[in-house]
């Protein structure tokens, strides 16, 4: 029965032809392990928490049609960042800003549009497809009916310190490059054949449905309201400013900024330089 239920939205999914705009409002909400606040003043702890509930807590839009779909941050007054694409020392907690993203479903590319150092990058890269499970379960999201399915992928464990006993041993393991730690992390989304695009917010798509609620890792997204053929018209757009670079050449860049401004911390004993907008990306 699973397998007969799961071939029927494969089969409606492909023969969907119909032309149609749509957009979809998701929020989104992290956890992060707060441990290394350990040694900090309650004050001071109180204050960053403060600031990175609104970096743990976002909401989004995505602009989608049968062939694209455009996905953006909404703008809010405060993002508790440094802003003007300065640095942002939340970046070392809850990870860098993911930035816009384009993504074309029949040509499976994308791009990524992001801002470090006050430089836009539009990373250009090829979708890679998602071996995703389906496992027949079925809920209510709204007013749609959503299907489960999962995937299970192996990534790199993350330990975040601004110490510098930490910051000597990562020199140490970087002159000494050793196989890095890893864990298993499930990936669950919920899905629905009833807007038959195969998108949804951020990186994620590749099913026979948006995608109305993703859990990966520390990170849930939901989405809140979906709008089919709305009054304003939707134009999506691939991004055009900004220098092209491959995923594998942006992460390289980023990650020796942040390296650079980890040691920069470093020496200024951890006082000042967060919200600085001199370094420069070449």
């Amino acid at each position: 029965m699973k397998k007969l239920i799961i071939l029927i939205l494969f089969l409606s999914f492909e023969g969907y032809s119909q032309e149609f705009l749509g957009k979809a409002y998701y929020m989104s909400k992290s956890t992060v392990n707060m441990d290394w606040m350990n040694n900090m003043s309650p004050e001071r702890a109180k204050y960053i928490k403060a600031r990175m509930k609104t970096a743990l807590e976002k909401n989004y839009i995505l602009d989608f049609d049968s062939k694209s779909s455009y996905f953006k941050e909404e703008v809010t007054l405060d993002a508790g960042g440094s802003g003007g694409g300065g640095f942002n020392w939340m970046q070392f907690v809850v990870g860098p800003d993911q930035g816009d993203i384009y993504k074309d479903v029949q040509e499976k590319m994308y791009i990524n549009k992001r801002e470090l150092f006050g430089k836009v990058f539009l990373i250009r890269d090829n979708i890679e497809p998602t071996k995703w499970v389906m496992t027949g379960e079925s809920k209510k999201i709204g007013q749609y009916n959503a299907f489960k399915a999962t995937y299970t992928k192996e990534v790199e464990e993350q330990v975040f310190s601004f110490s510098r006993r930490q910051q000597q041993n990562n020199d140490e393991e970087n002159n000494n490059p050793a196989q890095p730690k890893t864990k298993l992390v499930t990936m669950t989304a919920w899905f629905t054949p009833e807007i038959p695009v195969s998108t949804g917010p951020a990186m994620y798509g590749g099913l026979p449905g948006l995608i109305l609620e993703i859990s990966d890792g520390n990170r849930t997204m939901l989405c809140t309201k979906v709008v089919i053929n709305p009054k304003e018209k939707i134009k999506i757009k691939e991004p055009s400013k900004g220098k092209i670079v491959s995923n594998l050449e942006f992460k390289k860049i980023q990650e020796d900024k942040m390296k650079e401004m980890r040691e920069r911390y470093n020496r200024g004993g951890g006082r000042g330089g967060w919200g600085s907008r001199s370094a420069r990306v070449n």
